[in-house]
């Protein structure tokens, strides 16, 4: 059962993916959107004020009051408490007209409730000239202020007046941004002030008059500046749009993300997955993924979850609401049940509601969880931003409240917002000043059941260190927290405000790295390399324990420690051997990305000591990418290095070893020609060889074949045609040098009539304008296989003189018509002829796109896949047939490719869903799943998506194979907003097997194998 309340927030978004959520919490999301449903557009006024927290629904037990509302305050973008409890709230009146001259009436606004009924009553304007305001944070005697382009820092005077504003950094961008502004200042556990920054605003940031070479880059991401150091660093890069940040009882940052998936465990170091564009540093060679595999929209374009709140479509409301987030407030206080705490608390944007998260730990980090929805507003204009915890334990959450978002470029309705709490009984109100408090009481406050007054008390802590106001029994008290409690969170709170003050012993960071929980362990070696002489005084210990460590989330965050230790002013590399030659397996893929972002420092001062890891550490990303790297270093250096590559590759004599090295010289030479060899290569090729496993020597081939090897390329020509040599090496020859030109078109004709190597043949011819190809192969098509057949069309279409000979043969009836799918006549057309394409509609006939019969369809296969249809169905057969026709695009319970969305958390209970995913695919499709057309230079177009793209290649994913395009074999690319996944599926299948498959995939877990 639920009540009626209140809660909101906004600010966030571009475009996105498609996706969806687990299905035990589809039924209540559903009942409710059903329930609060209205019309599918936006009223033309929103709730009234004094309404709204009335309509609103959230968990039995919780009460919603309005805590401010219009007049009283408007566009509250951001707001924070201060130490004596009352709000100081950010009203925004800059957006979305960005002041580019530096004046502004944005205000700080603080209230204050003291009557203790949940609504405030006090209201002082604390300033009104405000600049672009986007994030509040208070601290060390004022108001820290996000106004961009710079992060401002206003004193507070006596009776709450403020002082002269002080530019501490500038240099964020005002030029390209529009909505993804830097934004959710936050206090830090370890006393640095954090934010956010959105993919559009690249900013080069500093102190006020520091040269752009002196500045830190960054565009999306976390950053971090502290308050009496005055340092300004980028924390970790990646996503899309931030607009939300906070940590959690261990100290662990989570941010929320506009768009792609909305959550993420942020390590420090980190680079994460974003929606465009390249990582800051080119040498990262991966990014670690989001810490969700559910989303909480059904997929489409962004766009069609605009409405998804109040009328919307249920699909979107049924996984949460919609693809935009802001805020984010991980609940650690003690008004809400246990349940709660330690969850994350998001405000979807277009799903007019709260999400609600859990953060569980994994072996590295942590996972989000689905949760139900937490509260629902019930008003389409609700646009939730801000969402902070209070010092009563409540929830509170600012409401934008307009019609459209962070998208409205032209116009926005700034007469109105409004402020909710959320509170679960006896809440109760505080009174007093932590700020007056002595030092004993702040200590105390390090045990509160509430992190609210925790924060606050370390941060008074900091500033009384910082004026040298500081007892001197305090860190003493401190200490003993430290030592003495068996607590692991009160342990690192006293750990954190040791630090902040100054006070953090080396001796207690050396005992905490052999503790027996992971969380200190990590803390303490993260600790040990934020000071100098602490570092220096553990340097041995954590060496010991970089070694030894099995832990992974502690290798994780001692792979981000060691990024903190400047090459040039620490033996950070000395740290990173040890930590590489630990023993314990690691196939975790966020740790060996992080290992390898740590490495990447390294060898960007260091780069000759790149080489001697190749034969000291067995994680295989590592040694992939450390060849990457160095193939990247520029002449003479890179000949030099590559000598000592190859010498490493002679000693190394383990089959693992060595396939990492040739992957990475492959991977590193794709695309590339005429690149010479190390002058060590023919003896190190030559040893592979001779000792090497058959794995190993066909990479070396590769590898061999990619330097322009003359022996090893004529070896290879002669084994094509070698009808003793084993069928998989013949193939692998080919597959070397067909895409380099590197055989002849009559080689591979004369394999057609060979049924091993026909296929691979067929895919190969497509790289050739022989005039002879078209003949050849339409000659043995009566005998090739069905998977053939589709190569022999898909090859017939590359070219505009090889289409004409298809069509003439679909003419004759030689090539069936209903051999060409709609994905490859779509190809044809790409090639933009006009005789060839009059052609195609003549034999063939027109594409229609299917969005023109959908609903016809629809309503014939509803008919068909009824619920006692369903029932019926033979599941087991079902994954069969996802296996034959969807998996090599799509995974779903861990088992096939990911070129297309994964399928796992989808809308697939929904019916409708699949119908109009599987009928129309083309209606709405993510950008990266929409194919490109490529035109060759020498006239062969290649239809497909990117799966990867260097300065050298495109590597591209077609319907049947994977190719590697250098870019200068590229004559034309053109975006369609066709999908990959063809049209018509159903109508390859009996209606039977649809039932089954549909049935499949609606499973709500695996089901077995089908036996054979």
């Amino acid at each position: 059962m639920r009540t009626t309340a209140s809660c909101a927030l906004l600010l966030a978004l571009t475009f996105g993916l498609g996706g969806g959520i687990h299905g035990e919490f589809s039924q209540q999301s559903l009942s409710v959107s059903l329930l609060t449903a209205a019309d599918d557009k936006p009223g033309d006024k929103p709730i009234p004020t004094k309404e709204a927290a009335g309509k609103m629904t959230v968990p039995e037990g919780f009460k919603v009051t309005l805590f401010a509302g219009e007049p009283d305050i408007v566009q509250p973008i951001a707001f924070c408490f201060d130490d004596r409890g009352r709000m100081w709230v950010v009203e925004c009146l800059s957006y979305p007209k960005w002041s580019k001259d530096g004046k502004g009436n944005d205000r700080v606004t603080i209230l204050e409730d003291t009557d203790g009924d949940g609504v405030h009553d006090k209201k002082i304007v604390f300033m009104d000239t405000g600049v672009n305001l986007s994030g509040i944070e208070l601290g060390f005697g004022g108001v820290w202020l996000c106004s961009s382009p710079n992060l401002v820092f206003v004193p507070i005077l006596e009776g709450d007046k403020p002082g002269k504003p002080e530019v501490k950094l500038d240099g964020w961008n005002m030029i390209d941004t529009k909505h993804n502004i830097f934004n959710s200042l936050i206090w830090g556990p370890d006393g640095w002030l954090y934010g956010c920054n959105g993919i559009q605003a690249k900013a080069w940031v500093g102190a006020p008059g520091t040269p752009k070479e002196k500045r830190t880059y960054l565009d999306c991401g976390v950053w971090r500046y502290h308050p009496t150091r005055k340092t300004f660093e980028a924390v970790a890069h990646g996503t899309t749009n931030p607009f939300g940040l906070d940590f959690d009882d261990h100290g662990e940052m989570f941010i929320t993300n506009c768009v792609i998936d909305h959550l993420f465990h942020f390590v420090p170091g980190g680079h994460y997955e974003r929606m465009y564009g390249q990582d800051a540093n080119p040498h990262v060679y991966g990014l670690m993924k989001s810490c969700v595999d559910y989303k909480h929209w059904a997929g489409g374009d962004w766009t069609t979850s605009r409405t998804t709140g109040v009328g919307g479509k249920p699909e979107h409301s049924d996984a949460g609401g919609g693809h935009a987030h802001a805020g984010c407030a991980i609940y650690l206080a003690d008004n809400f049940p246990k349940e709660y705490r330690n969850t994350l608390f998001t405000a979807n944007i277009h799903g007019n509601r709260l999400n609600n998260d859990g953060l569980e730990r994994t072996k590295s980090g942590y996972k989000g969880v689905r949760r139900p929805d937490f509260l629902f507003a019930n008003d389409s204009w609700f646009r939730g931003i801000c969402v902070k915890v209070g010092p009563d334990g409540g929830l509170y959450v600012s409401d934008w409240c307009d019609t459209g978002e962070c998208h409205n470029y032209d116009k926005a309705d700034t007469t109105n917002g409004r402020i909710y709490r959320v509170v679960y009984k006896n809440a109760k109100q505080f009174r007093g000043d932590i700020s007056k408090m002595t030092d004993a009481e702040l200590v105390k406050l390090q045990s509160h059941a509430n992190d609210w007054f925790v924060r606050k008390a370390r941060r008074v802590l900091q500033e009384r260190a910082v004026e040298g106001k500081l007892e001197e029994a305090t860190a003493k008290e401190l200490a003993a927290i430290l030592r003495r409690n068996p607590e692991v969170t009160r342990k690192l709170r006293a750990l954190w405000a040791l630090e902040v003050i100054g006070k953090l012993d080396a001796k207690d960071v050396i005992n905490l790295l052999t503790h027996k929980e992971d969380v200190l362990r990590a803390w303490a070696f993260r600790m040990a390399v934020e000071d100098k002489q602490r570092f220096a005084d553990a340097k041995l210990v954590l060496q010991a324990v970089a070694e030894d460590e099995k832990s992974p989330y502690v290798r994780l965050h001692i792979a981000s420690s060691i990024q903190r230790l400047p090459p040039t002013a620490y033996p950070g590399g000395s740290l990173a051997t040890h930590a590489l030659m630990n023993p314990a397996p690691l196939d975790d893929p966020n740790v060996s990305l992080m290992m390898w972002y740590a490495l990447e420092r390294w060898y960007s001062k260091e780069p000759h000591f790149a080489p001697s890891i190749l034969s000291r550490t067995d994680v295989s990303l590592v040694r992939q990418n450390t060849v990457r790297f160095i193939f990247a270093q520029p002449e003479p250096n890179r000949g030099k290095l590559l000598v000592k590559v190859m010498d490493e590759l002679g000693r190394i004599d383990n089959k693992a070893g060595q396939l990492d090295i040739l992957r990475g010289v492959r991977e590193s030479l794709a695309g590339r020609k005429d690149v010479l060899p190390p002058k060590n290569w023919s003896e190190v090729y030559a040893g592979l060889l001779k000792d090497g496993s058959p794995e190993v020597k066909r990479e070396a081939e590769a590898v061999a074949v990619l330097f322009g090897d003359k022996d090893a390329i004529a070896a290879l020509r002669k084994r094509i045609t070698d009808t003793s040599a084993e069928v998989e090496d013949r193939r692998a020859a080919i597959e070397l040098l067909a895409p380099r030109k590197l055989l002849d078109a009559k080689t591979l004709q004369g394999l057609l009539d060979n049924p091993e190597l026909r296929g691979t043949a067929i895919r190969a011819l497509a790289g050739f304008a022989d005039a002879n190809t078209p003949s050849a192969i339409i000659k043995v098509y009566p005998k090739l296989t069905a998977e053939e057949k589709a190569d022999a069309v898909q090859t017939l279409a590359a070219r505009v003189s090889f289409a004409k000979e298809l069509l003439d043969a679909v003419e004759k009836g030689t090539i069936p018509r209903g051999d060409i799918p709609v994905m490859t006549a779509r190809q044809i057309l790409a090639l933009n002829d006009k005789g060839v394409s009059e052609r195609l509609d003549k034999v063939w006939g027109k594409i229609t796109p299917v969005a023109k019969e959908r609903t016809a369809l629809i309503r014939k296969w509803k008919g068909i896949l009824t619920d006692d249809a369903i029932k019926k169905a033979d599941v087991v057969n079902g994954r069969a047939l996802f296996t034959k026709h969807c998996a090599a695009c799509h995974k779903m319970f861990g088992e096939g490719e990911t070129f297309g969305p994964e399928l796992t958390g989808s809308q697939r209970t929904n019916l409708d869903y699949i119908l109009e995913n599987v009928l129309d695919p083309s209606a709405v499709v993510p950008r990266e799943f929409q194919l490109i057309n490529f035109t060759t230079k020498d006239d062969r177009v290649i239809v497909g998506t990117i799966f990867r793209e260097t300065k050298d290649a495109v590597t591209i994913r077609t319907v049947r194979e994977t190719i590697i395009l250098p870019v200068g074999d590229i004559a034309t690319r053109k975006q369609t907003n066709v999908s990959m996944m063809p049209e018509g599926l159903f109508d390859q299948m009996k209606p039977d097997e649809v039932r089954d498959l549909v049935a499949y995939l609606r499973a709500k877990e695996q089901v077995p194998i089908p036996k054979k």
